[in-house]
């Protein structure tokens, strides 16, 4: 099956909270931009998996909220979404890439993803309490960088 990865729209509102919800996941911040979320969909207009890229700065984001129907969709496909995500970030000029990990994730690192110490992560990041918590509980962060070395 074949699936179209797009920039989710404002029409795209109610159809992304339910799917959300139908997998499982309810814990959104009250004011999100839905027009942030990337939507991968089947032919037939079916949500297979959204992400959400969150601008922190100029040429810093945060991928958030990555859901998928492990139902429609395999892992390689998870990558390849993954990897069209990144793109889509870097279109926009986001060249730093963060993404909070629930535990060591050994498919981030063939996608260009390095795990990264505290001490290194911007204060922008560590602004959202979310991701304060995540730091505060030891969980994992990783960083794409396509610009190492700049800040």
């Amino acid at each position: 099956m074949s699936f179209i990865v797009r920039k989710a729209s404002v029409e795209d509102t109610l159809p992304l909270q339910h799917f959300i919800v139908k997998t499982g996941m309810d814990k959104l911040p009250a004011m999100v931009d839905w027009t942030s979320f990337l939507i991968a969909e089947n032919n037939s207009g079916e949500f297979a998996a959204v992400v959400r890229i969150q601008q922190l700065t100029d040429s810093i984001g945060l991928l958030r909220t990555l859901i998928v129907d492990s139902k429609k969709i395999t892992t390689l496909f998870i990558l390849e979404f993954i990897e069209a995500s990144v793109k889509y970030a870097q279109e926009r000029g986001i060249y730093k890439l963060y993404l909070l990990a629930a535990g060591e994730s050994g498919f981030l690192s063939p996608l260009g993803f390095t795990k990264i110490a505290e001490e290194y992560l911007p204060a922008e990041l560590l602004e959202a309490e979310d991701v304060k918590g995540h730091v505060k509980k030891q969980l994992p962060v990783f960083l794409y960088d396509q610009r190492p070395g700049t800040y």
